[in-house]
């Protein structure tokens, strides 16, 4: 399988791995020419809990990728999907598939403006990474992918995805209610990512204090509120139970909302809690929780904007 990963970000870079031990071509794709350079020069370097590997792996600016993929993996901010593709646009055929794993709702019907419906594959990931630094990757916990075809039951494709997934050591599933999986994940980010990047802590610290797990609660509730609003009927406990994984097993990772605020860049809240809260709204009810972290988050990114121009 000839799998091009378009954003070489932390999770971009993980499953690069993961892909290349189960067998398939991949070539990473990005626009930071630093970190594709240290790729190129050195490998990428990942860190796990069973070691440190270096791995020797193709890196390309866009303008650079060529060949047909057979896969996609699109990792980049959920508003740079449509310029990523549109600069990979050379790589798609009618026989391309493209697979998003990003944060958020509304990824499904982003990638289809690209290629045909019937060729999106939509997932979740339960994975941490960090990036560390050009060419350089830390994941220091466990997890677990799920995907399946948005907007098909036609799973054969999907089903070799998975296959090579799990050959590279990653456990990965087909899950027929994906939807609903991706609920659960948008919910499960929308309590926990922005008290990361609002704290400027990581989970473990959330985890010591009564103030925020009560919010985390609180949180996850307003949210599978809105998804049953919205009809998709999940339960609370699994959200919760992944927030306690977060806290204790993933104690230390840096959320991405986390990362980016530290960067000063902009975040994915819009495509997380303003999303959930969009709908919300849509289903003629309010998520005051979700809503003001929310609006906290864009207070913090308006703020990081004027320091900057400073």
């Amino acid at each position: 399988m000839e799998v091009f990963i378009v954003g070489a970000g932390a999770m971009g870079c993980l499953y690069a791995l993961a892909f290349r031990r189960g067998g398939c071509k991949v070539t990473l794709i990005d626009t930071n020419r630093t970190h594709v350079d240290a790729i190129r020069e050195n490998g990428l370097t990942v860190e796990t809990r069973e070691g440190t590997e270096v791995l020797d792996i193709r890196a390309r600016l866009p303008e650079e990728a060529s060949g047909e993929a057979d896969l996609i993996v699109i990792f980049t901010k959920t508003f740079h999907t449509d310029a990523a593709l549109d600069g990979v646009k050379q790589l798609i055929s009618p026989e391309t598939w493209v697979l998003t794993l990003q944060n958020g709702l509304g990824n499904d019907e982003a990638v289809a403006r690209h290629v045909a419906r019937d060729h999106v594959l939509i997932g979740t990931s339960a994975y941490p990474s960090d990036l560390v630094g050009p060419g350089r990757i830390r994941s220091k916990g466990e997890g677990w992918s799920q995907l399946y075809p948005a907007f098909t039951d036609r799973d054969i494709f999907a089903r070799e995805v998975a296959n090579a997934l799990n050959a590279g050591g990653f456990p990965t599933h087909l899950e027929p209610h994906i939807h609903e999986a991706i609920w659960k994940k948008a919910i499960f980010n929308a309590a926990m990512n922005p008290l990361c990047a609002l704290t400027r802590k990581t989970p473990g610290f959330f985890h010591r204090h009564q103030e925020s797990r009560d919010l985390i609660h609180a949180a996850v509730e307003e949210g599978v509120a809105v998804a049953r609003a919205s009809g998709i009927d999940i339960d609370a406990k699994p959200i919760h139970d992944l927030t306690e994984v977060s806290m204790t097993d993933h104690a230390d990772h840096e959320a991405s909302m986390l990362q980016d605020v530290k960067a000063g860049r902009r975040t994915e809240v819009d495509s997380i809690n303003g999303a959930i809260v969009r709908a919300a709204k849509a289903a003629g009810m309010e998520a005051p929780v979700l809503e003001t972290l929310w609006r906290l988050v864009k207070l913090e990114e308006a703020k990081l904007a004027e320091d900057a121009q400073a």
